[in-house]
């Protein structure tokens, strides 16, 4: 009975010891496929395995219940720590597969009637209105409509279209999300309430990026636009958060840089005219990004767009973050609610955040002394604490989980493999890296009309040269190509210091505000503060 004992004892162990061969290659193979793990790093921990395998298995010859025990114990428990291990890098790879490439983007257009109406689709309708612009998404959604018998009426503003429908001059009318943004942003609307969808059109575009050099090893500059939206970030919507991170790999260093939402920045799909840098989110991440290379004298190699449904969801699935909330407020909920049931309110103090709050302070900015400077600090405490959570035991658990869920809210054309290997560099490298932060944004905030809409005057911020030159010398100084270790002036060849960058004519700024406008703004876009 004793050497049957044994003999079983010896077959588990032997069944435990194929596991963790096994285990073993499963973890040493998604190491390998992941392409983020240096290979000399793959190579020791093959090592390290492959010693654990035989000391185990010299073990075997031992006949001694208590080393029957430990054995078991052991090889049950590096079983699931290797097969833990693996299924973590294989979310991690799916995760980077999944992301989308920001070749595509989704604009979308809606037929709307009256709420009380009787329509019910599009072959109802025999008068449409829509909004005289020369506008790909308007003229793409008239002839995805052409195939219905209808009288097609023209307007020149979304208000003069919607007066014509709320009297009954038209059944129907052609919206935006663009135009319904700007009508749910006026005082005490009611226009969810009052105009029902009967159909919508989206209209699909795509582009390929002009980046060639996908050599991360070298300084770049990524454009991150956050969208207010939900959904998916294939969707054109404003851009509600802009931020550069200027990344130079040779020094370690990563620059952050917030952006206004309201800047006021030249709009090439309105020849040039300002425009507030939100609104250039509805034509691309693309648009922004180029706005923004003229205004500082730049180039940006790659764009990111996430949406804020990301923030909900990341939050959520680290089952929250604690966060020092610094006021007390109320704010819309993720869906746009004010009604009193849906309002987010939070009171000042360090407090338990779950996804909806704490998306509600990362956008909240109409309290008094608070606005966009407080909301910028917000989302900065925000990723903190998220940051903070994930560098803990339960949020390090969850990586995967949280890179999954992100990867279906990003939108970038920064190549995976290059981004594999920018991580595999920083693993191998083992320097620390630093992070600095700055904030572009002027206190000259006053009415000013947009481009985009000119309806009504809408609050804008002006720049001033002194904050464009700075972000253009941070730039300049991690293109410099100058190690900070190896730094040193070449006094022959001087010209090269030099900072030869000019204002683009075409950027209205604090100081060239009154010369550039009468030469420059059409007589519908002048203004005087």
């Amino acid at each position: 009975m004793k050497d049957r004992t044994k003999k079983i004892n010896k077959r588990i162990d032997l069944v435990l010891l194929i596991l963790f061969l096994a285990g073993s290659l499963y973890f040493l193979i998604e190491a390998i496929a992941g392409e983020m793990i240096p290979m000399n790093y793959i190579l020791i921990a093959g090592v390290v395995l492959l010693l654990i395998f035989l000391l185990i298995f010299a073990t075997f010859r031992i006949e001694n219940m208590a080393v029957f025990v430990i054995r078991k114990i052991l090889l049950a428990g590096l079983c699931v720590l290797l097969v833990f291990g693996a299924v973590f890098q294989g979310r991690i790879r799916s995760a980077f597969a999944n992301v989308d490439d920001g070749s595509t983007n989704i604009s979308r257009m809606y037929v709307i009637a009256l709420e009380d109406s009787s329509l019910q689709s599009m072959d109802d309708v025999e008068t449409l209105g829509y909004v005289d612009h020369a506008n790909a998404l308007i003229t793409y959604s008239i002839e995805q409509l052409q195939s219905y018998s209808m009288e097609e009426m023209a307007y020149n503003s979304v208000d003069e279209m919607l007066a014509a429908l709320n009297a009954d001059e038209i059944e129907a009318a052609m919206i935006s999300d663009q135009d319904q943004s700007f009508e749910i942003q006026k005082e005490n609307s009611t226009y969810s309430d009052d105009y029902k969808i009967i159909h919508t059109i989206e209209m699909k575009t795509t582009s390929e990026s002009d980046t060639v050099d996908n050599d991360l090893s070298k300084p770049f500059v990524v454009y991150v636009s956050g969208m207010d939206d939900m959904g998916e970030p294939t969707y054109n919507g404003l851009s509600d958060v802009n931020m550069l991170l200027m990344v130079d790999p040779q020094n370690h260093h990563v620059e952050m840089i917030s952006i206004n939402r309201d800047t006021y920045v030249p709009n090439a799909k309105y020849n040039d005219y300002p425009d507030k840098l939100t609104h250039l989110g509805w034509d691309g991440v693309e648009a922004g990004a180029a706005a923004l290379e003229r205004i500082f004298g730049i180039e940006i190699d790659y764009t990111a767009k996430v949406t804020f449904e990301s923030l909900i969801e990341i939050v959520d699935t680290l089952g929250g973050i604690d966060v020092d909330v610094q006021l007390d407020f109320c704010e819309q909920d993720e869906n746009r609610s004010f009604a009193s049931a849906d309002l987010i309110c939070l009171n000042k103090g360090y407090q338990h955040l779950n996804g909806s709050q704490a998306l509600a302070y990362a956008r909240h900015r109409h309290t008094a002394g608070w606005d966009v400077k407080g909301r910028e600090q917000a989302q900065r405490d925000i990723i903190s604490a998220i940051v903070n959570k994930l560098l803990s035991v339960e949020g390090a658990l969850k990586a995967g989980d949280v890179l999954n869920v992100a990867s279906n809210y990003v939108s970038t054309n920064l190549p995976m493999s290059s981004v594999k290997s920018f991580v595999m560099n920083a693993i191998s490298d083992g320097h620390a890296w630093t992070f600095g932060s700055s904030t572009v944004n002027s206190n000259y905030e006053y009415l000013f009309p947009c481009a985009s809409y000119t309806s009504q005057d809408l609050y804008a911020v002006l720049l001033e040269e002194e904050d464009i030159m700075h972000v253009h010398d941070l730039y300049v100084t991690m293109k410099s190509d100058e190690s900070f270790s190896d730094f040193a002036f070449d006094l022959n060849d001087m010209e090269r210091y030099e900072n030869t960058f000019e204002l683009d004519p075409k950027v209205i700024t604090v100081e060239n505000y009154y010369d550039t406008v009468p030469a420059y703004f059409p007589s519908y876009l002048r203004h005087n503060f």
